[in-house]
């Protein structure tokens, strides 16, 4: 027999042929329980190295299945394995695999027939040195790795496509000569039992005796978008704030010389806001920007020297040229840092503050600007009427009484600049028709003129590209994606993650979006994604009827005989309540048939966070087994509700009651072409409900409501100034969506910013026949520079939308989701007044 069991925690198998080229191996059914469960994942310790393992049960035989990289490794220290069994050798000489268990991990050794030269070899502290070097270059590996990853993210995490981060990088990294003295420890991490959100591979010092050492490290990292790749110098200290390790990484960045390489970490697209602010400096590689094997290791030797400089206590000159530029330039930018010595310690601004860059605000720095700028040009050539701008304006400023004063009207007469002017006698203002023929005209030129050096002013300037898509999406919900695509239907990431998050803010979503947008089938199909259908009924929908006028067609009614007849959406509480884990999804299909004020009352109660039952006895009448079923039913926890409005003129106007009961997410325009292949996507697909519950002990929360706070402040006095502030309703759904939003990495504060005008702001606003296009206007500038946000305000309309569109287009807004509802808004109010 081939195993030997010697005890509980330690078990022995002599080799054969197939233990060095397969990788499975199947283990007598009196063993399996050494070894646990099957479908267990096993840890395999072998040369210090972790190799991801598994127990299967396969045509009634346990096997257990590891690494492609762990067998090649058994091959090298036996090479001589395929010789040895296929001659005629002494079974008592053949090697024998040794495992160890402890605290569920399995350490392996291969012993020899010279045990003793055996374990001498383990000992070695870096037994790869000695190993024969890589057969596939960096460049490749990397490549394999930016396009390779998005593919496996929703699949099974058992293919070996992982070695190429835990294993085979790290091994042509630990063949580099600077890498070579033993010192450095290489560590790939693709994930433990699902694929990582944010895979790495990693170089650590392990001879600096510093209370940073661990802290600091040199690093590859995927971009969220899988499009990129970062070779990076990271501070990432467990438990500190973003701002505190922005400045820690500010100091290490003074230590070094970066030259080339980029220290701006905002233009890093990361899901983690820590690892983002701890980024000393960083190299950005793309698919269609890798460079050569050669020019990988020598931009990797800079990093790694200037990792070294990083770590020791002073700066030491001989280091100082690490990133290949010539001396010269790097002295001259020394003295550039002793002169703005001032400037350098001022801590750079939060992510979410970049601003757009004019020619007067640019200053010179010893570091270039990383941010990606835009040149637009703006078509000067719209012009329209004077007075016809004119008459627009001021039909529009009609349209928003806050903004002008009640002033007595005088024919023919121009009013006073000043309140405190004296009112002019009757007679002091008449003026004949010729002169006021030329009082207009000049009026009209002065204002063109004016205009026109305003546009000479913003024509051809540089802004900040800010990205209009977040495409990153976690494990969780991409599964989620796959699974809907698989069944024919592609949704954009964004629309996932805003769903998503409104869901865990408020147990009310309202989709709005043309007829055939996918705007009903896209709730059921991401229900059923997380486990909840029709058939084992958590998931219902329920189309809205013409003109209902009351809630009885929710709740239920009393028929002719006086027996109550439960409503769909008692049903639904009634399961829900059944089944308190389990999330449960209500579809109100069409919601706009009706006034859904008047049908929601009830139910709109128990939303916003009643607690009280919905029926009251005298609901039931004489049907008692009635009022014991459904009496008590109040809103759940695991209830929510699902509306979806059509756009068009053949419905009834959403109550702004209802409006401001949740968020109103827009479906997208649907998207023609080839969608991806998911193939068969492995997952949880039985969500808990407390997925859907608000994160409260997550990391740098403090930080992100801070960040928040301040944005929406800033979104709430502009509100102020038109009298349509925000309640505390809405503020506080906002926090809850951004807050979950920041803790598990899926949009940027202000990104939550431009999703919260988009979803909450605007449509309420929508709902007020009060609101004019000023309001529109100032919204739409939200995050731009307050001169040049002062500028657009002050151009007429017409001119303003022009321009808008301009930036748009060119990704120079900051807030692009809710401006290009805003721009629609503001075309609509104007074309009406034409």
């Amino acid at each position: 027999m081939s195993w030997e069991l010697l005890g509980s925690d330690q078990i022995i198998k002599t080799t054969e042929f197939s233990d060095f080229v397969n990788t499975e191996m199947i283990i007598p059914k009196e063993l399996i329980s050494f070894f646990g469960s099957a479908g267990e994942r096993l840890a395999i310790i072998y040369q210090n190295r972790e190799y991801p393992s598994y127990l299967e049960t396969e045509g009634g035989n346990a096997k257990l299945k590891w690494s492609k990289v762990l067998i090649r490794k058994l091959g090298e220290a036996f090479p001589e394995y395929e010789s040895w069994f296929r001659g005629d050798q002494a079974v008592a000489k053949t090697p024998r695999l040794e495992m160890t268990k402890a605290n569920d991990v399995f350490s392996l050794r291969l012993i020899m027939e010279n045990e003793e030269d055996n374990i001498e070899d383990t000992k070695k502290s870096d037994p790869l040195m000695t190993a024969p070097p890589p057969t596939t270059g960096l460049q490749e590996l990397l490549l394999k790795w930016i396009v390779g990853y998005p593919n496996y993210y929703p699949r099974d995490f058992r293919f070996s496509f992982k070695d190429v981060i835990s294993e085979e990088i790290p091994k042509v990294i630990e063949s580099f000569n600077g890498i070579q003295s033993g010192h450095y420890q290489v560590l790939g991490f693709a994930g433990d039992n699902q694929w990582a959100e944010i895979p790495w591979v990693k170089v650590l010092d392990k001879q600096i005796d510093s209370i940073y050492s661990e802290d600091l490290y040199l690093a590859y990292i995927l971009a969220m978008d899988s499009c990129k790749l970062y070779l990076a110098i990271v501070y990432g200290e467990e438990g500190v704030g973003v701002r505190s390790l922005s400045e820690k990484a500010s100091e290490y960045r003074k230590k070094i010389v970066t030259g080339k390489y980029q220290t701006n970490h905002q233009e890093i697209l990361l899901a983690n806001a820590s690892l983002v602010s701890g980024i000393v400096c960083y190299r950005e590689y793309t698919e269609t920007e890798m460079p050569e094997d050669a020019v990988l290791a020598a931009e990797f030797e800079d990093f790694r020297k200037m990792y070294e400089c990083c770590l020791a206590p002073d700066q030491g000159t001989d280091n100082a040229a690490v990133s290949g530029e010539p001396i010269a330039a790097i002295i001259k930018e020394l003295d550039d840092r002793v002169e703005n010595k001032a400037l350098e310690e001022i801590p750079e601004p939060p992510e979410i503050f970049i601003q757009e860059r004019t020619a007067e605000q640019q200053e010179p720095a010893s570091e270039p600007i990383p941010a990606e700028i835009v040149t637009v040009i703006f078509d000067n050539t719209i012009e329209e009427k004077p007075g016809e701008e004119k008459l627009r304006e001021e039909s529009l400023i009609a349209e928003n009484p806050i903004e002008t004063e009640a002033v007595p009207e005088e024919p023919k007469a121009r009013h006073q600049e000043h309140l405190g002017a004296e009112i002019q006698k009757h007679e002091d203002l008449k003026i004949t028709a010729e002169i006021q023929t030329e009082m207009a005209a000049a009026a009209a030129e002065a204002d063109i003129v004016q205009a026109d050096a305003q546009a000479q002013e913003v024509s051809g300037q540089s802004f900040i590209r800010y990205p209009a898509k977040n495409e990153y999406l976690p494990p969780y919900l991409q599964l989620v994606q796959a699974k809907m695509g698989n069944k024919g239907y592609y949704y954009p990431a964004e629309l996932i993650k805003a769903y998503y998050l409104s869901i865990k803010s408020k147990p009310f979503v309202m989709i709005k979006g043309r007829v055939g947008s996918g705007k009903t089938s896209f709730p059921r199909l991401f229900a059923e994604a997380i486990g909840a259908s029709s058939e084992n009924g958590r998931f219902k929908r329920l189309l809205v009827g013409k003109n209902w006028a009351d809630d009885s067609h929710l709740m239920g009614h009393l028929d002719s005989r006086g027996h109550f007849i439960p409503g769909p959406i008692m049903l639904m509480l009634k399961a829900a309540k059944e089944y308190p884990d389990k999330p449960h999804f209500f579809l109100l299909d069409e919601m706009d048939q009706s006034p859904a004020a008047d049908y929601l009352r009830l139910l709109l109660e128990g939303i916003n966070g009643s607690k009280e039952p919905f029926l009251n006895r005298e609901d039931f009448g004489a049907d008692i087994t009635a009022f014991r079923e459904y009496g008590s039913l109040n809103f759940p926890d695991n209830l929510y509700i699902i509306a979806t409005i059509n756009e068009g003129p053949d419905r009834f106007p959403v109550d702004s009651r209802v409006i401001d009961s949740g968020n109103v997410i827009p479906m997208p325009v649907v998207e023609i072409g080839v969608f991806p292949d998911y193939g068969s996507p492995v997952g949880d697909s039985d969500w808990e409900n407390n997925a859907f519950k608000i994160h409260s002990q997550a990391k740098g929360l403090p930080e992100i409501l801070e960040r928040l706070m301040r944005l929406l402040n800033e979104v709430q006095q502009l509100l102020i100034a038109y009298d349509c502030p925000m309640g505390y309703r809405g503020k506080n759904e906002i926090l809850a969506f951004g807050i979950n939003s920041g803790a598990e990495g899926l949009f940027n504060e202000q990104e939550v910013i431009d999703l919260a005008i988009l979803q909450r702001i605007l449509p309420a606003l929508e709902c007020d026949e009060k609101i004019g296009a000023k309001v529109y206007q100032d919204l739409a500038c939200l995050g731009l520079d307050e001169g040049l946000r002062e500028k657009y305000l002050n151009q007429p309309v017409m001119r303003f939308i022009s321009r808008y569109e301009a930036l748009l287009k060119a990704a120079a807004i900051p807030c692009p989701r809710s401006g290009t509802a805003l721009l629609k808004q503001l075309k609509s109010q104007y074309q009406k007044y034409q």
